[in-house]
């Protein structure tokens, strides 16, 4: 019952109670004529005498001012009710308008037109630019071409689908310094639900940009430093055996090619990733790294080699991924010589089992080093060594041909004859460069 009382009391205003007042005259007045018509049969006049001969016509006056009162009451209600939605309202905007200037991402407003209608203060000082000047501007003037399409696209996804874009980086630019943000945006709309602009939300990126361009500076400082090493390494072992060239750039192009077009291949779509094709480019040029334990009577020899004299150059192999292992060993985690080892240990042997130093076959042999093979064996042929003559690139396609199936993985053949072309390109323009280079005149260097 207190409840119900409590909750009445609530509801009610000074309006309200004027109706219960009102109600309450009525009933007493009602009640009072009632309990004189019991007890006093007779006419009663005294009434009249108090309100005149036309006492009857009080009845109508009293339900009129009942009516004035009730209309009069819900007028009142409906107009506190009012003041009291919009009075809410006005303090629930300068609420949002509060949370809004006192938070640290940029807040925006603009119209369909790109014209700023509203920002907070962070948003001024990302731009860098007086608040009050902000409201006169288009937003395009703080981005270049390219980004004002960017943002373009996203305020228009926006608009079409009605619904919000919830991050997308653009770069501003503000006094000549460029600020990196992450940009949200929404529809901007009126009292009556429709659209009128956007608004969204800015958050300064430029200090997490730079940190980001300076961690991807210095990977890329050490991924010149890992392909100078390899580099580095390799040319330990083609000084001995190739003398100056480019055998080793010519290997690791042909290798790299080879790879993206078999990574076409459904079976090797997901294997072979971006970062494999990275890693043979660098690593294969580690083929022929054990070379270096070769003695040179063997390995420059120009006649045919005897057996014992084969044998030792099969060690080459070994001696190459040994060398290689013991890096590795050293190095914590995942390390870039591991394709490298892989492709040392087993660029001789053939898929028929026939090959060295292991004599394994088919998909025993690990990938890289099945393409390796047959990169080297076709810059082999066409190159000229001081015991042959280079052969053309058609006789050495022939060559290749004849042995898939027995010395190459059929499917790697498959993907040289589709970058032959490719290939007889990398050869010329390379051999044109060691040309160019070796007819270079060399200066004396003085003391």
């Amino acid at each position: 019952m207190k409840n119900l009382k409590n909750m009445f009391d609530q509801r009610i205003d000074f309006a309200d109670s004027m109706v219960v007042v009102s109600i309450f005259l009525a009933f007493l007045y009602w009640g009072l004529e009632s309990l004189l018509n019991v007890f006093s049969p007779g006419e009663i006049n005294f009434y009249r005498q108090i309100f005149g001969a036309y006492a009857s016509e009080v009845w109508g006056r009293l339900i009129v001012l009942c009516l004035f009162l009730i209309f009069g009451s819900h007028v009142q209600f409906t107009i506190n009710k009012r003041k009291k939605a919009e009075q809410a309202l006005k303090e629930s905007e300068e609420k949002y308008r509060t949370i809004l200037e006192n938070i640290e991402e940029g807040y925006y407003e603009v119209d369909f037109e790109n014209n700023f209608k509203f920002v907070n203060d962070s948003m001024s000082h990302i731009l860098d630019y007086p608040k009050k000047e902000i409201l006169k501007v288009n937003y395009r003037q703080f981005m270049d071409e390219k980004n004002a399409h960017i943002v373009a696209e996203n305020f228009n996804a926006c608009r079409r689908t009605g619904q919000p874009v919830k991050a997308f980086d653009c770069e501003l630019s503000s006094n000549g310094l460029a600020v990196f943000v992450e940009a949200s945006v929404s529809l901007l709309k009126d009292s009556t639900n429709t659209p009128i602009g956007f608004r969204g939300i800015i958050r300064d990126r430029t200090e997490k940009k730079k940190l980001e361009m300076n961690l991807m500076e210095s990977y890329r400082e050490l991924q010149e430093a890992r392909s100078a090493t390899i580099l580095g390494l390799a040319k330990l072992a083609e000084y001995r055996d190739e003398g100056t060239g480019s055998h080793l750039e010519r290997i690791r192009e042909y290798a790299k090619r080879l790879a993206e077009e078999m990574a076409k291949l459904p079976k090797y779509s997901h294997y072979i990733t971006q970062e494999y094709i990275d890693d043979i480019f660098q690593s294969s040029i580690l083929h022929d790294i054990g070379k270096v334990g070769v003695p040179d009577a063997i390995l420059l020899k120009s006649g045919k080699l005897t057996a014992e004299e084969f044998e030792d150059i099969k060690r080459h192999t070994i001696l190459g991924g040994d060398a290689i292992q013991a890096i590795e060993s050293r190095i914590k985690g995942r390390s870039f010589l591991l394709m490298g080892k892989e492709i040392a240990y087993n660029h001789h042997e053939k898929w028929d089992g026939s090959g060295y130093p292991r004599g394994i076959k088919g998909e025993e042999i690990p990938l890289s080093a099945r393409i390796v093979a047959l990169a080297d064996v076709y810059d082999a042929l066409t190159t000229k060594r001081f015991y042959k003559e280079a052969y053309t690139h058609e006789k050495s396609k022939q060559i290749i041909v004849n042995l898939k199936g027995s010395h190459f993985d059929p499917q790697v053949v498959d993907a040289f004859l589709i970058l032959e072309n490719e290939f007889k390109r990398i050869h010329d323009e390379r051999l044109k460069e060691e040309i160019e280079l070796i007819a270079q005149p060399i200066h004396a260097v003085q003391v």
